[in-house]
């Protein structure tokens, strides 16, 4: 477990599954800048069981508040000859965003990949008009690198997205 003031992040549980499945697959949670990807049940157990989440270039924590699951933050590998990793978060419920929580997990991630894996670099991107994901990433010291435009296909429009990246030696471990 990997704490912090306000939260702690943790691997899934099994006892966490069918909580989360739901709050994974509940597309009014995640927004309107969120992809809307469905996933089975059969599948994501089936991916808890081979690697409980948790794999080299990929895998997820539990964003845990007063030992209560309010959202996920994430790592997958960037493009083959980057050495590093993209980053992705999600609070599940309004009640629960705006409160901090995001930033300290963001903070957290970045200092346990940096202390844990050689990489020299971990990258984020929002969509360019998700202004509080903007706040996050400038927060937690990441510098904006540009915007890929028309990237990303969401809700039946092509949204441009921005890139935002943090190295090794500007961060604090």
């Amino acid at each position: 477990m990997i704490r912090g003031e306000k939260v702690s992040l943790r691997p899934v549980r099994e006892t966490d599954l069918d909580s989360l499945f739901e709050l994974i697959n509940d597309l009014d949670l995640r927004g309107e800048y969120l992809d809307g990807k469905i996933y089975t049940e059969v599948d994501f157990k089936n991916r808890f069981h081979r690697h409980g989440f948790w794999e080299e270039e990929e895998g997820f924590l539990l964003i845990c508040a007063a030992e209560r699951v309010v959202g996920r933050i994430g790592y997958s590998k960037t493009m083959p000859y980057f050495n590093g990793l993209e980053l992705w978060y999600m609070i599940f419920k309004p009640e629960d965003r705006n409160k901090g929580y995001t930033s300290e997990a963001l903070r957290l991630m970045v200092k346990y990949l940096f202390n844990t894996r050689p990489i020299n670099r971990l990258q984020l991107l929002t969509d360019s008009q998700n202004q509080a994901s903007r706040r996050v990433a400038e927060k937690c010291g990441f510098t904006f690198e540009g915007t890929a435009r028309g990237a990303v296909f969401h809700r039946g429009e092509h949204h441009s997205q921005d890139f935002f990246s943090i190295l090794r030696e500007e961060v604090d471990l």
